[in-house]
């Protein structure tokens, strides 16, 4: 970071060709643990070429070698990292040259990055240490976007077109043509046919051809808009399995990737899609993370739908999944399979609550009958409807239906001895509003005491704390309000 950007245009490779400078021969980019003698034709700074002196420990440079085994940034596929080792005259090691990026400027690599140790200048004798530990990373995410590209067209259409891609040492990402989201099952037999292919462990080829020869090839493809070289390089995975021009470094089998998992799919412009996806010790830790979590959501479906707080379990476990690497498309199927569970648990709840509330009617009914038989005009109730204010008006209509000139409130735990919320509702017939006993008043006297707030109608009216630990304290607030203001005994 920090670390100012080096490019070069046409006048700087003009320069190099001007001093008879010869372009870098990279035909070493492909082979794997090379380490390449060379030598420093040119060092270019931020105020242009270096021609005299020597370049000390700490400057940042690039460095034009006459040879390298480093591969620069090309179709998609990052730079290799590395070292450039100084040499002395005896092949010892004298300095150290660390190796951050590689660009190609007209067949010139460049070389950036910082001299660690020693010191180097024009006509330094070096050896190129690329970072092959990195490079194996790469490789099998490259090979893999051509067996996506491949698994895409057989899966959506032939009118799938590569639109882009992005190989690193973490992930590959292929965009392509497709006017709509992939499907779960499109995205499901994308991944599949990705890693049968890895299975199967296909042998992967390339060969130099002329351009038109290369173009005739059958089921050949190029990337929309690129320009190719001729001759052009051809990368073959399998026999039949892709076939395509590319420049970049791959695996020599498919089982190299050792595992594929599709991370993401997602849009990036109009008509414009893009998946992201891992390999080998990355995408095998997304398989096993996958595993972990369809078991602990295979054993939630295995409970019954009443067991307590299952609906808030599986959002824990809703929260979890997406925030875990894992494939995209079990993503979607687990996400399915809480929903489902938070659907069964929900559905328990209302069906315990509504049973609850049949009782409850039934106990109201048969309480507040024998208050009006013994000639009472106010009533104050524990009413076990779990604090649900709809079931509160189902309550009230009992009440009215049944002693249509009494006073009555309700008071509901959402779960009885909790602490937690609690629902106070009254009703009150028009004789005793005009009387000035008013059901809204009544509400927010008894819900005060726990700090609760309700309103309504002088008729009519309901309220609620947020937590309450003395229901009695608060049916007693409840009575002390009617005998003050009802001018009865409650």
């Amino acid at each position: 970071g920090g670390a100012p950007t080096l490019e070069m245009v046409a006048e700087q490779t003009a320069w190099l060709a001007d001093n008879e400078i010869c372009t870098t021969d990279d035909s070493f980019k492909y082979k794997l643990d090379v380490e390449l003698p060379g030598t420093v034709l040119a060092i270019y700074g931020t105020e242009g070429f270096i021609t005299d002196g020597t370049i000390e420990t700490g400057d940042y440079v690039g460095l034009v070698l006459d040879k390298s085994s480093f591969y620069a940034e090309a179709g998609g596929q990052d730079a290799d990292t590395g070292t450039i080792a100084v040499m002395g005259e005896q092949g010892e090691i004298v300095g150290k040259f660390t190796v951050n990026d590689v660009q190609s400027y007209g067949g010139f690599l460049l070389h950036t990055g910082v001299i660690e140790e020693g010191s180097l200048k024009v006509g330094s004798t070096v050896k190129c240490e690329v970072d092959y530990d990195r490079r194996r990373l790469v490789t099998p995410n490259h090979s893999m976007t051509h067996v996506l590209n491949a698994a895409l067209r057989q899966v959506l259409g032939d009118g799938v077109d590569q639109r882009g891609s992005l190989c690193n040492d973490e992930k590959l990402r292929f965009d392509f043509s497709h006017k709509k989201a992939m499907t779960a099952k499109e995205l499901r037999k994308t991944e599949e046919i990705c890693q049968k292919v890895v299975a199967d462990k296909l042998e992967v080829t390339d060969k130099t051809m002329p351009l038109e020869e290369a173009k005739a090839l059958g089921g050949v493809r190029a990337v929309f808009g690129e320009v190719y070289p001729d001759p052009v390089r051809v990368v073959s995975v399998g026999t039949d399995t892709s076939v395509e021009f590319c420049g970049g470094t791959h695996v020599a089998n498919t089982a190299e990737a050792e595992s594929f998992v599709i991370i993401e799919e997602t849009a990036v412009a109009k008509g414009i899609r893009r998946i992201s996806a891992v390999t080998r010790g990355l995408a095998s830790n997304a398989v096993e993370e996958g595993k972990k979590i369809e078991a602990t959501v295979a054993d939630a479906e295995n409970l019954p739908p009443d067991t307590p707080d299952l609906d808030k379990q599986a959002g824990v476990m809703r929260k979890e999944l997406d925030e875990a690497f894992v494939s995209a498309t079990l993503k979607a199927e687990l996400r399915a399979r809480i929903e489902a569970i938070q659907k069964k648990a929900v559905d328990a709840k209302k069906a315990a609550l509504a049973r609850r509330v049949d009782l409850a009617l039934n106990e109201v009914t048969a309480d507040v009958e024998a208050a009006v038989t013994a000639g009472k005009k106010v009533m104050v109730m524990n009413v076990d409807i779990g604090a649900d204010s709809k079931a509160s008006q189902k309550v009230m209509n009992a009440v009215k239906k049944a002693a249509p000139d009494m006073a009555f409130m309700g008071i509901s735990e959402e779960e009885a001895g909790s602490g937690g919320k609690l629902l106070a509702f009254s009703t009150i017939p028009d004789a005793l509003v005009e009387a000035g006993f008013k059901a809204d008043n009544w509400v927010r006297a008894t819900l005060e005491i726990c700090g609760g707030r309700g309103g309504g109608k002088p008729g009519n009216a309901q309220g609620q704390a947020k937590e309450c630990s003395d229901i009695d304290a608060v049916i007693s607030a409840a009575n002390a309000y009617a005998d003050e203001n009802a001018g009865v005994a409650a």
